[in-house]
């Protein structure tokens, strides 16, 4: 009786089968040095991987930190906006209480009748050129009262009723007050012409003028009034001097005013009657 091989061994084709063990074993070979490869490539995503999780959370934290400084930035100009409003209120009390306080010096060095007031309005009609004051008859103030405050001259009472009384300021162009130049004895005509600016008529050329001479009162009656304002009270100071085009024979002079017409809140009415 002969022995049979099973029918999968005679199948098998020798030569296939040496070709089968000759390739796993090439591909055996070059495993080992592509497993190093792929260990690199892994440890690589591996790093690159941590790296991005790690810029990710920094750029999270710098968002958040910003976030947080813009809420305390937030907070803090509000602070400084309250901080502002607050040193603006002091000035204001400091601004008010100094103007008192010159008010209350000056009124002690005139010899004549003073009326301390406030200033509660303008004129709606003549808003650049009256002021209307919360004093009037009841407090003796009678028309051609001159009002004025430490720094200068302000204006002169125009209308008076028994609480109010209606003053004309000097930057009014129909205004004329007289004037005179400090030291140099040079005598004017001071006219409006802005809230910050007055001008000094028939002063010739060739006088002694120049900018930054102080302007003071003269005393001489204007407009049919009666001389009411302080001689020697401060105007203001000489800014420009120029010849006028039209006539040689004056000199066109611009006074920069003492006082502040546009903020004016407490005045000193004078009256030598």
């Amino acid at each position: 009786m002969s022995f049979k091989k099973p029918l999968f061994i005679q199948n098998i084709n020798p030569k296939a089968v040496f070709t089968i063990v000759i390739w796993l074993i090439v591909a055996w070979v070059l495993s080992r040095p592509l497993h190093g490869i792929g260990q690199h490539i892994y440890e690589l995503l591996g790093t690159l991987t941590s790296s991005t999780f790690q810029n990710i959370s920094k750029t999270k934290s710098n968002a958040e930190d910003l976030l947080k400084s813009k809420v305390l930035v937030s907070k803090q100009a509000k602070t400084i906006s309250l901080l502002k409003i607050k040193m603006n209120y002091l000035e204001n009390q400091i601004k008010e209480t100094e103007n008192l306080k010159g008010l209350l010096n000056l009124k002690r060095s005139l010899s004549y009748k003073t009326v301390c007031t406030n200033v509660i309005g303008r004129s709606a009609d003549n808003w650049h050129k009256q002021i209307i004051l919360d004093k009037g008859k009841e407090y003796n103030i009678m028309l051609g009262d001159s009002v004025l405050s430490a720094k200068g001259i302000i204006g002169q009472v125009v209308d008076v009723d028994k609480n109010i009384s209606i003053v004309q300021l000097i930057s009014d162009p129909s205004y004329k007050l007289g004037c005179k130049i400090a030291k140099k004895n040079i005598l004017g005509i001071l006219t409006g012409k802005t809230n910050s600016i007055s001008i000094i008529q028939f002063i010739p050329v060739g006088s002694n003028v120049k900018t930054g001479d102080l302007v003071i009162t003269s005393g001489i009656a204007t407009g049919g009034l009666q001389p009411t304002y302080p001689t020697n009270h401060p105007i203001g100071k000489v800014s420009k001097v120029s010849k006028k085009k039209s006539k040689t024979s004056d000199l066109y002079i611009e006074v920069k005013l003492s006082e502040d017409l546009n903020s004016l809140s407490d005045v000193l009415v004078f009256s030598p009657n």
